[in-house]
């Protein structure tokens, strides 16, 4: 069964602001399908067509879809977003010239991007799937390995060792991985099944119904060549114990390559407010600590996650925050140039951190304070 998701096209504007010929280009394949539903695509020939039924049709997908029109629908919305810098990155300037005419809208050069360069296109996900919130697990490589740069061959044979798990946990065989070069680094993007599950839908005649459905996830792994350091993202010991040995395998050639950084540290908390003090001309212009985990001498837990939480745990107990085990911390992050706060979530004991890839100037501002390091690189020089 084919996956149905509703597409993001669904935004006035991204179809309209099309000319009559990009839309024939992008829709002519699957005129089959938009004549079953009562769309038929003759009004495309019209100098100004009304696009209400097509769109219509577009915004209720059912399970005949072709889920090939969905993804192009999906990748165009992506493109002409204005979010995307796909015409100012390396390289793309070229392909833009070619491509573009003098009456041709964002969206229209989209189009053409997706029918003459699709590769560009996922290129331009991949970008955004990186810069989304994640949270990643950070894990050092021995320096004496090496680095084995990713071709075809080995991200294929990386596809080759995840693909069996993903089968084997119920999650389908199908696992496919992009590769990005990026300043300082590899970043790769794995896109693979997950559990399936039963959602609500309608079918062609308008009636409630479900079905089963397997979702789509996405993962990320960063590799920088600076440090040694890969960060990883996925849900679970067992998924994160797979990457950890299949990126190790294919590219520094041992299964156990890699093992956790020890990065951060929640220790310059215990200095109190001081610690997250900022300069509001540098780059991280406000920092505040939102909420705090600790494990107690008896040990239980607890977690303190409203107001000023430094004036609550003195409150409770002045002598609290020097002597309890701090497990996890969220900072809220105020960058220049950014209106909303970001949340960077920092926990020691897994070598997880939220939100570190989102901006280039949480990582330095983290290392800066003390709540990352980069003390393992020299155990693992001494080892090497």
């Amino acid at each position: 069964m084919s996956v149905i998701r509703i597409p993001r096209i669904v935004r006035p504007g991204v179809l309209s602001h099309l000319k009559p010929s990009s839309l024939k280009t992008l829709l002519s394949p699957f005129a089959d399908y938009f004549a079953r539903r009562g769309a038929s695509l003759a009004c495309l020939r019209a100098a100004d067509p009304v696009l209400d039924d097509v769109v219509s049709v577009i915004a209720t997908p059912v399970e005949s879809t072709p889920a090939e029109l969905v993804e192009r629908l999906e990748l165009l919305d992506l493109l002409s977003d204005s979010g995307s810098t796909i015409h100012f990155e390396d390289g793309y300037e070229n392909l833009v010239a070619r491509l573009r005419e003098a009456d041709d809208s964002a969206a229209d050069l989209a189009v053409k991007i997706l029918i003459h360069a699709p590769d560009i296109a996922w290129r331009e996900f991949d970008r955004q799937a990186l810069q989304a919130r994640r949270s990643l697990v950070s894990f050092s490589s021995n320096p004496a390995l090496g680095f084995l740069s990713p071709d075809a061959s080995r991200v294929a044979r990386l596809e080759n060792l995840l693909r069996p798990w993903f089968e084997q946990n119920a999650r389908s065989g199908i696992c496919r991985v992009h590769i990005r070069e990026e300043a300082g680094g590899v970043s790769f993007v794995i896109r693979h099944g997950d559990l399936l599950k039963r959602i609500g839908v309608f079918d062609e005649n308008g009636c409630s119904a479900s079905k089963i459905l397997r979702p789509e996830r996405v993962d990320v792994a960063h590799y920088r060549h600076s440090t040694c350091e890969w960060q990883i993202s996925g849900i679970g010991r067992r998924l994160q114990e797979l990457y950890r040995a299949s990126f190790g395998s294919v590219f520094h050639a041992s299964t156990t390559a890699l093992t956790h950084a020890h990065r951060y540290s929640l220790e310059p908390l215990r200095e109190g407010p001081s610690a997250l003090a900022c300069d509001p001309y540098a780059r991280v212009q406000f920092a505040a600590l939102s909420s705090l985990k600790l494990g107690l001498p008896g040990g239980s837990r607890m977690a303190v996650c409203h107001g000023n939480v430094f004036e609550a745990l003195a409150g409770l107990n002045p002598t609290l925050l020097q002597g309890a085990a701090l497990l996890e911390a969220k900072l809220d992050l105020k960058i220049a140039t950014r209106r909303r706060l970001f949340p960077v979530i920092l926990n020691p004991a897994t070598d997880k951190v939220s939100g570190i890839h989102l901006d280039d100037a949480i990582a330095p501002w983290l290392e800066a304070r003390g709540f990352s390091n980069h003390g393992h690189e020299s155990v693992l020089l001494e080892s090497a």
